[in-house]
Protein backbone atom coordinates (compact mmCIF):
# COMPACT_ATOMS: atom_id res chain seq x y z
CA UNK A 1 0.00 0.00 0.00
CA UNK A 2 1.57 3.52 -1.15
CA UNK A 3 0.70 6.77 0.68
CA UNK A 4 -0.46 9.50 -1.00
CA UNK A 5 -0.81 12.11 1.68
CA UNK A 6 1.39 14.67 0.17
CA UNK A 7 4.46 15.43 2.37
CA UNK A 8 4.91 18.60 4.20
CA UNK A 9 8.08 19.29 2.26
CA UNK A 10 6.75 19.40 -0.93
CA UNK A 11 7.29 22.36 -2.81
CA UNK A 12 3.11 23.22 -3.06
CA UNK A 13 2.64 22.45 0.59
CA UNK A 14 2.20 25.55 2.59
CA UNK A 15 3.94 25.09 6.17
CA UNK A 16 4.77 27.16 9.01
CA UNK A 17 8.08 25.47 8.14
CA UNK A 18 8.52 27.73 5.14
CA UNK A 19 7.39 30.73 6.82
CA UNK A 20 3.85 30.29 6.10
CA UNK A 21 1.45 30.91 8.63
CA UNK A 22 2.63 34.15 10.37
CA UNK A 23 0.28 36.71 10.29
CA UNK A 24 0.89 37.10 13.47
CA UNK A 25 3.57 39.35 12.36
CA UNK A 26 0.88 41.50 10.29
CA UNK A 27 0.55 44.03 13.49
CA UNK A 28 4.15 44.86 14.03
CA UNK A 29 4.63 45.45 10.15
CA UNK A 30 1.26 47.61 10.19
CA UNK A 31 2.25 49.62 12.78
CA UNK A 32 5.66 50.23 12.21
CA UNK A 33 4.63 51.17 9.04
CA UNK A 34 2.15 53.67 9.88
CA UNK A 35 4.72 55.57 12.51
CA UNK A 36 6.79 56.18 9.43
CA UNK A 37 3.73 58.04 7.71
CA UNK A 38 -0.43 57.98 7.23
CA UNK A 39 -1.68 56.05 5.01
CA UNK A 40 -4.86 54.71 3.54
CA UNK A 41 -5.79 50.82 3.63
CA UNK A 42 -4.44 49.75 -0.01
CA UNK A 43 -1.22 51.76 0.33
CA UNK A 44 -0.94 49.74 3.32
CA UNK A 45 -1.10 46.88 1.63
CA UNK A 46 1.12 47.74 -1.17
CA UNK A 47 3.54 48.81 1.81
CA UNK A 48 3.34 45.16 2.80
CA UNK A 49 3.62 43.41 -0.50
CA UNK A 50 6.84 45.97 -1.04
CA UNK A 51 8.39 44.14 1.88
CA UNK A 52 7.79 41.22 0.24
CA UNK A 53 6.15 39.66 4.07
CA UNK A 54 4.41 37.47 2.31
CA UNK A 55 7.14 35.18 0.35
CA UNK A 56 6.13 36.80 -3.25
CA UNK A 57 2.49 36.05 -2.44
CA UNK A 58 -0.07 38.96 -2.82
CA UNK A 59 -1.31 40.24 0.03
CA UNK A 60 -4.72 38.66 2.05
CA UNK A 61 -6.40 42.51 1.31
CA UNK A 62 -9.22 41.29 3.69
CA UNK A 63 -6.89 39.92 6.63
CA UNK A 64 -4.95 43.43 6.28
CA UNK A 65 -8.26 45.50 6.81
CA UNK A 66 -9.16 43.09 9.21
CA UNK A 67 -5.93 44.06 11.28
CA UNK A 68 -6.61 47.28 10.74
CA UNK A 69 -9.85 47.14 12.30
CA UNK A 70 -8.43 44.66 15.39
CA UNK A 71 -5.67 48.16 15.95
CA UNK A 72 -8.56 50.75 15.40
CA UNK A 73 -10.61 48.96 17.75
CA UNK A 74 -7.54 48.44 20.31
CA UNK A 75 -7.13 52.05 20.01
CA UNK A 76 -3.34 51.44 18.60
CA UNK A 77 -4.28 53.35 15.49
CA UNK A 78 -7.38 55.61 14.14
CA UNK A 79 -8.07 56.89 10.97
CA UNK A 80 -8.97 60.46 9.37
CA UNK A 81 -11.73 60.49 6.49
CA UNK A 82 -9.83 61.82 3.39
CA UNK A 83 -12.11 63.72 0.45
CA UNK A 84 -10.19 63.42 -2.82
CA UNK A 85 -11.68 65.69 -5.40
CA UNK A 86 -11.95 62.20 -7.91
CA UNK A 87 -13.11 59.47 -6.36
CA UNK A 88 -14.78 57.98 -2.54
CA UNK A 89 -13.27 59.37 0.52
CA UNK A 90 -10.94 57.44 1.87
CA UNK A 91 -9.59 56.30 5.77
CA UNK A 92 -6.50 57.49 6.39
CA UNK A 93 -4.86 55.93 9.27
CA UNK A 94 -2.41 57.11 11.77
CA UNK A 95 -0.95 55.21 14.82
CA UNK A 96 -1.87 56.59 18.44
CA UNK A 97 0.22 56.85 21.26
CA UNK A 98 -0.87 53.03 22.87
CA UNK A 99 0.16 52.04 19.04
CA UNK A 100 3.75 53.19 19.37
CA UNK A 101 3.89 51.89 22.93
CA UNK A 102 2.70 48.28 21.61
CA UNK A 103 4.66 48.71 18.76
CA UNK A 104 7.57 48.90 21.30
CA UNK A 105 6.35 45.57 23.34
CA UNK A 106 6.51 44.42 20.11
CA UNK A 107 10.59 44.53 19.44
CA UNK A 108 10.98 43.44 22.87
CA UNK A 109 8.97 40.11 21.93
CA UNK A 110 10.57 39.87 18.95
CA UNK A 111 13.81 40.47 20.37
CA UNK A 112 13.35 37.39 22.92
CA UNK A 113 11.76 35.52 20.00
CA UNK A 114 15.01 35.86 18.10
CA UNK A 115 17.09 34.53 20.87
CA UNK A 116 14.73 31.50 21.54
CA UNK A 117 14.80 30.89 17.64
CA UNK A 118 18.89 31.05 17.54
CA UNK A 119 18.91 28.18 20.22
CA UNK A 120 16.31 26.16 18.55
CA UNK A 121 18.23 26.56 15.39
CA UNK A 122 21.80 25.79 16.54
CA UNK A 123 19.79 22.81 18.52
CA UNK A 124 18.33 21.24 15.34
CA UNK A 125 21.76 21.67 13.90
CA UNK A 126 23.44 19.93 15.90
CA UNK A 127 20.78 17.21 15.90
CA UNK A 128 20.58 17.02 12.20
CA UNK A 129 24.41 16.54 12.64
CA UNK A 130 24.14 13.69 14.90
CA UNK A 131 21.92 12.41 12.83
CA UNK A 132 24.10 12.38 9.58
Amino acid sequence: MTNSRPSLIEENIKCSCKGNNLDKLLQPNILMILARQNLHGYMVIQELERRNLFNDEKADNAGVYRALKTLEDREMVRFEWVLDETGPAKKNYLITEKGKACLGHWVETLEAYKTMIGKIIADAKEVLKEDA
